[in-house]
């Protein structure tokens, strides 16, 4: 109840009928003329930051592709985190959206398994490790893609402080590529080494001469292992 804007004793404002009532204005209440009167109740909100959720739409990128990120995302008192999650017409699979992971220097910090967004809000020059589960599908959510996101910036201008403005890049890629610079094509595999000893085929195929293949299915916290063999005959050897 507002107690402290009507000039009257019991907060209440008196008027001669209701289209007279004007807040806080009050005619006199001992006044047997003023019939109608009015009190008004206050209520008490608190903003809980936590609960609010803003997104920024960015689009969809196709590979190679660049965006801005909207001046909004980066100006505001409000913390933006930037997610992307992996989409083709020609895959029915669907993906979470990205969280970032350990990176390999991390794991002897006792940080491995913590995960964590990408504040665009406060960017610092750094390489960070993206992964994504599939959501729908016959591996029951074991199988991930990884990406790499590379965060630089270069200095543009100074304010009026002397300071520097950054332009920020951020850059998203493969975390593991391999190039083929022999003069043939060759067949390649990549196996990865679990917690549990066993070893899990993250990619394989034929890449020609001067060509670079991009792998996302492995993740480089783990061991892995790379098995090349050249086209037109050539027989595997274990060289000791």
């Amino acid at each position: 109840m507002d107690t402290k804007s009507p000039n009257t004793a019991d907060s209440w404002i008196y008027a001669p009928d209701v289209e007279s009532l004007r807040w806080p204005e009050s005619f006199d209440p001992r006044d047997s003329r003023n019939t109608a009167r009015q009190r008004r109740w206050l209520r008490n909100r608190k903003l809980i930051a936590e609960d609010l959720k803003h997104e920024i739409s960015v689009g969809l990128l196709q590979p190679g592709e660049t965006a801005p990120l909207p001046l909004s995302g980066l100006t505001q008192s409000v913390q933006y985190f930037l997610q992307l999650r992996p989409w083709t017409s020609a895959n029915s699979c669907e993906y979470s959206w990205s969280t970032v992971v350990d990176r390999p220097r991390q794991q002897d910090v006792g940080r491995k398994g913590q995960c964590s967004n990408l504040c665009v809000s406060a960017l610092s020059e750094s390489e960070e490790l993206l992964c994504c589960s599939e959501m729908h599908g016959t591996s029951g959510g074991s199988h991930k893609l990884w990406f790499s996101v590379s965060i630089q910036s270069t200095e543009i201008a100074k304010d009026i402080h002397s300071d520097a403005i950054q332009d920020w890049c951020l850059a998203v890629k493969s975390p593991l590529t391999i190039s083929n610079f022999l003069p043939l094509a060759a067949e390649y595999s990549v196996l990865e080494m679990q917690s549990s000893g066993h070893f899990l085929a993250c990619s394989r195929g034929v890449f020609l001469s001067g060509k670079t293949v991009q792998i996302y299915s492995a993740d480089i916290r783990n061991p892995l292992f790379l098995s090349l063999l050249p086209q037109r005959g050539w027989l595997p050897i274990h060289v000791r």
